[in-house]
Order: structure tokens, then sequence, then C-alpha cells
């Protein structure tokens, strides 16, 4: 009796040129489509704080509370100068809140588009960027204390403040590389939504949001080795003034590059071919009905 041959539901390792040019073509297309994730991006603000007397204000005049009472307890505590420690606290919460809202929603960037994935053919990319696109809404609410705290203190940023466009579109850059990594690892692996949550609490204390630079002394170096310092440098620098970090942006474009190498190549990996059917590549890690598909 002769035995069927089995069919090899193995994902492939070896990445075709197919594959490469269908997921080249998800993220240009989705970074194309800027109407419609900005249009999501804004459905979601307006259903999250529908019948809200002021909306997403609501988290800027808690950041508001929050960064009052720490910048005067706090600065007691470190033995800082208020008029320093306060601008200092309110930009590093106000961009942590922006990178850590980012970081906490990759992981379920594709989980919570299941329905939408699954019904209309539409490039991965637009997930992302809805989700980045809702992160920088409320990161633009938030800015209002930091303008608060500036023209209290007097702070002049000077020529550097044309630098934080810059910074602000370098960490959008990266967190959609970001949300495509973690997105795609978090549709497969459901337990990486609640290590990422524990990670980005680790890194809260790590990362000098509340504390300064100058207190490790000769230890300064260290910080090297946490890429999200060199986040907080850049936006801090720009809206603050003082030397330009040249290292930290150096380290965020590179980051921006090998990231974006790594989402380009994963998401490649389980793009089905073109002769396979949605929803019928079984090993893949996303939800059945994830795939690469184009009208």
């Amino acid at each position: 009796m002769v035995k069927k041959k089995e069919k090899n539901t193995t994902p492939q390792k070896i990445i075709n040129p197919i594959q490469r040019k269908k997921a080249i073509e998800d993220i240009k297309i989705g970074l194309m489509s800027y109407s419609l994730w900005g249009a999501l991006g804004w459905q979601d603000i307006r259903q999250r704080y529908r019948r809200s007397s002021i909306g997403p204000f609501w988290i800027t005049l808690s950041l508001g509370v929050t960064v009052t009472m720490m910048g005067m307890l706090y600065a007691k505590l470190f033995h800082q100068d208020i008029h320093y420690y306060v601008p200092y606290l309110a930009t590093g919460m106000v961009v942590w809140s922006l990178v850590s809202g980012i970081i906490n929603e990759a992981p379920s960037v594709f989980i919570s588009s299941e329905g939408i994935i699954k019904q209309i053919p539409m490039p991965f990319g637009v997930h992302a960027m809805r989700m980045i696109w809702r992160n920088t809404i409320i990161f633009f609410h938030n800015m209002l204390v930091v303008v608060v705290v500036l023209l209290i203190f007097g702070i002049n940023p000077g020529w550097n403040i044309f630098s934080f466009p810059i910074a602000l579109i370098l960490i959008m850059v990266n967190g959609y590389w970001v949300a495509i990594l973690l997105g795609i690892l978090g549709a497969r692996y459901r337990d990486i939504l609640q290590m990422v949550a524990n990670v980005v609490q680790i890194l809260f204390f790590l990362t000098p949001v509340m504390w300064s630079t100058a207190s490790l002394q000769s230890k300064e170096w260290l910080l090297n080795l946490n890429p999200l310092y060199h986040v907080l440098a850049i936006m801090r620098n720009s809206l603050l003034g003082g030397p330009f970090p040249l290292i930290s942006w150096g380290i965020v474009i590179l980051m921006a590059f090998f990231l974006g190498l790594l989402a380009l190549w994963l998401l490649s990996l389980y793009s089905p071919d073109s002769d396979i059917e949605v929803g019928k590549n079984k090993k893949s890690p996303l939800p059945v009905g994830f795939s690469v598909r184009y009208t």
C-alpha cells in the first residue's frame, strides 16, 4: 500500500524574493496610507474618551499634578535646584509616557486588530502606525505640561528647539519597527505582553527619568548601555537646550536602522508565498487569516 506523502507545514527558514518583496511593499504602503492610520488613530482617541468633558487632557492633568508634587519632593530629597529639576522631570515624564506607551502596546498591536485583519485586506504597517499615531496624539496633549513648566521657570532651549521634530520622528520610526517586531511575537507568544510590561517597569528605574545622570559620577558611562537613555537625551536636549548629544543622536539613528532590518526580516519570514491561501499558513506566529494581502 502506497503511503500518501505528507505535506510539510514547517515554515521556511530561507526567505525567498517574493516574501521579501511583500514585506517591503507592506511597509511602503502602510507608511503611505497616512490618511487611513491617521483617521483610525483619531477614532481610537474619540472612542476612549467618549462623553468625557476634557478627553485626553485628563492624562495631561494627572501628569501635571504628578510632576508638580514629585518635583517639589524629589528636588529636596536629591538636593537639586528646583529651577533645574522640575523642567528636567517634566520632560522626562512626558517623553517616557510616549516611549513606554508605544512599547507596552506593541505586543498587542495585531491582536487588538485581529477582527480587521481577518476581514479587510490592509497592510500590517497601518495597524502599527495607528498605534504610534494614537500615542503621539496623547504626547502632544501632555506637551502642554512641558510648555507651562518651561514658561514658569524661564527655560529657553534656543536653537535646539528646531531638533525637536527630528527627535520625535526618530522616536516614531523606532516605535514603528518595535511595533512590528513585538506585534508578530506577541501574536504567537501571548506571554510576551506580560514580559514586556515587566521589562518596561524595570527600565523606568534604570533610565534617568526622575534622577539625574550626574548622580552616577564616575559610572555615568553605564548609561550608554541603555538605549532608552539616548532617546530621552535627544528629546531633553531639544526642549531644555544645552550641549548637543551627538553620541545619543548617532545611537538612536543606528537603532532605527538595525531595528528596521530586523523587522523586515521577521515580516518577510512569516509572509506566505503567493500560492498559499489566506489562513493556511498553520505555522505562522500570527492569528489565522493574518497574511499580507493587497487589493
